[in-house]
């Protein structure tokens, strides 16, 4: 049986100089994809360079801020938070 292997994630190795393996459909940053354009990770999709430690860190804290959100409105209001920051409104 052929093994496919996943890539580490780039926020922890740079934030945290820890090994973790990308979790695909799990994580906040995952697109699934459609007709159009395949699945992926947002933060590559967009081309932000994490090799900086205070942005992977800060991207690492909203995708775990993210992940912990209670409720709708704590999601809407982390991403809305995000995207602030990005300079994006979503």
């Amino acid at each position: 049986m052929n093994r496919v292997e996943t890539p580490n994630c780039m926020l922890r190795l740079v934030a945290r100089a820890e090994a973790e393996p990308c979790s695909r459909e799990r994580c906040t940053f995952w697109e699934p994809g459609g007709a159009v354009v395949e699945a992926g990770c947002l933060i590559n999709r967009l081309g932000v360079d994490v090799r900086r430690v205070d942005l992977a860190t800060y991207l690492l804290e909203v995708r775990e801020r993210l992940e912990q959100a209670r409720s709708l409105s704590e999601a809407v209001a982390a991403h809305r938070e995000f995207s602030r920051r990005v300079g994006l409104e979503l």
